[in-house]
């Protein structure tokens, strides 16, 4: 298949490439940056140049490809439902209106952020927000013949290279002295391997998924953020605190903070049913053990 890719040279763009490569499709990609151009098509990408802003060439890429894949997002935490989320439906409306009557799939990302209770891929997402509003926008086109298909990926996707929030809060605990969880909170976080979610985005472009399908990128549910704490604090050798005080959560934890109140039980039940997907790579606990996050 011919693949049209944003954020192909993110985190989990990095990955999909090569995946997808390995299993004979051949990727056009959208790039501002030379650099990232230039890492892109010295792996055999064609490149586009332009931004996520730039709809005329996003409708004109997808309108030649058999499916897209839509990575990117402006991680502005500052503004996170704003201008970010404005240009993201635009991107998402260019891309798909291209699609329309073809019955070519289009594979947008979520967030799994937000789903408390062990929720299903069939339900709403709790968290709301940009994320949510996206996959409604995409979700419009089902009766347009597209097939718009949502990963919604679980919060954090380790491995090697994660430049993340696993990473964020080794930094932290690095800088504070201590590792730290806020006290009482039962919060849990769902994760995934960063070349498990590859394979995912991969099957959802190959499967033959009915519109308004939602997969959830999610190798393990429920890790109380409690014992991620602990692992990156005995890993550092410092202590792990219990912290209360708003201002002192807000001093370790930075722009992180604000996610740290959001539960994720997500499921994959539905997911592994549907694409055969079989999550091979590390653990979470497991990769910040062996992995390079204190290197």
């Amino acid at each position: 298949m011919k693949v049209f890719i944003t954020g192909a040279s993110g985190w989990v763009g990095s990955h999909v490439v090569p995946e997808l490569q390995r299993h004979g499709h051949s990727i056009t990609a959208i790039a501002r940056s030379d650099s990232s151009a230039a890492a892109l098509e010295k792996q055999g990408v064609k490149v586009v140049r332009g931004g996520l802003e730039d709809t005329d060439i996003l409708h004109s890429s997808a309108k030649e490809a058999d499916a897209v894949i839509h990575l990117a997002y402006i991680h502005d935490f500052s503004d996170y439902g704003g201008r970010p989320a404005q240009i993201d439906y635009a991107a998402i409306r260019a891309m798909a209106s291209a699609l329309e009557g073809t019955n070519k799939p289009f594979v947008g990302t979520g967030g799994a952020l937000g789903l408390a209770e062990p929720q299903t891929e069939d339900q709403s997402s709790a968290f709301g927000g940009p994320r949510k509003a996206a996959e409604d926008v995409a979700f419009s086109f089902i009766e347009k013949g597209v097939r718009p298909v949502v990963v919604r990926l679980a919060p954090t996707t380790h491995g090697e290279g994660d430049h993340g929030f696993m990473a964020h809060l080794v930094q932290c605990a690095r800088s504070s002295g201590f590792s730290a969880y806020i006290k009482d909170s039962r919060v849990r976080w769902s994760a995934v391997h960063v070349e498990d979610a590859a394979v995912l985005y991969r099957l959802a472009i190959e499967g033959d998924l009915k519109g308004g399908t939602i997969l959830h990128g999610v190798a393990e549910s429920g890790i109380p953020f409690s014992t991620i704490a602990k692992k990156i604090g005995d890993i550092l050798g410092v202590e792990t605190k219990e912290l209360v005080d708003e201002e002192e959560i807000k001093k370790h934890f930075g722009w992180m903070a604000m996610l740290l109140k959001f539960d994720c039980n997500a499921q994959n039940g539905i997911t592994k049913e549907k694409t055969g997907w079989t999550p091979k790579g590390k653990g979470l606990l497991e990769d910040l053990e062996t992995g390079k996050y204190f290197a």
